[in-house]
C-alpha cells in the first residue's frame, strides 16, 4: 500500500503554499483559547510575527481582494453628534470646556499637552506655544496648561504674557506654587519688588517645610531680594550722610539788616 511522504500545505496570502503552520495544528487538535499553554501562546506569536514580517503592502492588498484577509471599516466619530442641547448648554454653565464640546476627552489633551511639554524641553519654544495656546483655548479651566503656556512665553521674552498665564493659573489653581515663583521673578526682572516678594512669600507659606524644589527657589529668591534691597538702602543712607558732610555744618538763615 502506498503511502503519502508529503506533509500537509497551506496557502499564503502571496507566498503560495508553506507547510501547516502550528496554529493549524492547535486548530485540528480542537485546542481552545484558554486551553492553550503559556509555550504554546509564545509559539503562536513568533509564528504570527514572522508572517506579517515576510508579507508586503501588495501582498495585503492582494490578500484582501482574494477574501483571505478581512478588514472592518469603522466610521469616524462625527464632531457634530456632541453639539447636543445638553453639552451645549454644559458649555455655557462652564461645566465642560470648548474642546470636550467638540469630542476631545481630556486624556487627549494631557497627551497632547505631553508632548508639548517635550517640545518645551528640547528648547522647540515656538512649537510648543503653537500646542499650547490651542490647548488654553479648548480648555481655559485647566491650571497646568496655563501656567505651561506662561513658562513658554518667558522663554520667548514675552513677559507681560508671561505673568498674564501665570495669574490665569493661579486664579484657577490658588496653590500652584510654580505659578508664584515664575510670576515673582519676573516682577524681579521688571523691578516690581513688593509684588514680586508677596509671590515669593505666597510661595514659602504654601510649602513651610520646603518639600518642593519651587518654594526652595523662592526663599533663595525672597533671600537674595532682602539682601539687595538692604544693601541698597544702607548705600542710599551712607551717600546721604557723605553728602551732608560735605555741605557742613547747618548756617542760621539770612536776616535783614536792623534799621
Amino acid at each position: 500500500m502506498a503511502t503519502n511522504d508529503k506533509k500537509p500545505t497551506k496557502t499564503v496570502p502571496g507566498k503560495g503554499t508553506k507547510p501547516e503552520s502550528f496554529i493549524d495544528k492547535l486548530i485540528a487538535q480542537g485546542k481552545k483559547a484558554e486551553d492553550l499553554t503559556e509555550e504554546e501562546k509564545r509559539k503562536i506569536l513568533e509564528e504570527v510575527d514572522r508572517d506579517i514580517e515576510g508579507m508586503t503592502a501588495e501582498d495585503v492588498i492582494k490578500a484582501v481582494e482574494r477574501g483571505e484577509i478581512e478588514i472592518e471599516y469603522v466610521d469616524p466619530p462625527n464632531p457634530i453628534d456632541n453639539f447636543t442641547e445638553e453639552n451645549f448648554k454644559k458649555f455655557l454653565f462652564g461645566k465642560i470646556t470648548w474642546a470636550q464640546l467638540e469630542g476631545m476627552t481630556m486624556e487627549q489633551a494631557y497627551a497632547i499637552a505631553e508632548f508639548g511639554y517635550t517640545m518645551y524641553q528640547q528648547g522647540r519654544y515656538k512649537d510648543a506655544r503653537t500646542l499650547f495656546e490651542g490647548l488654553v483655548i479648548g480648555n481655559p479651566y485647566d491650571p497646568y496648561f496655563h501656567a505651561m503656556l506662561g513658562a513658554i512665553y518667558t522663554k520667548l521674552d514675552m513677559h507681560e504674557e508671561a505673568a498674564q498665564e501665570f495669574s490665569i493659573a493661579i486664579e484657577l489653581d490658588p496653590e500652584d506654587i510654580n505659578s508664584y515663583v515664575n510670576r515673582g521673578e519676573l516682577l524681579l526682572q521688571h523691578g516690581e519688588f513688593e509684588y514680586a516678594m508677596e509671590d515669593l512669600k505666597a510661595a514659602i507659606d504654601l510649602d513651610p517645610e520646603g518639600k518642593n524644589p519651587a518654594s526652595l527657589r523662592a526663599r533663595a529668591l525672597a533671600a537674595a531680594t532682602a539682601a539687595a534691597i538692604k544693601e541698597l538702602i544702607e548705600r542710599k543712607e551712607a551717600e546721604g550722610s557723605a553728602e551732608g558732610q560735605a555741605r557742613g555744618p547747618n548756617k542760621p538763615a539770612a536776616q535783614p539788616p536792623k534799621k
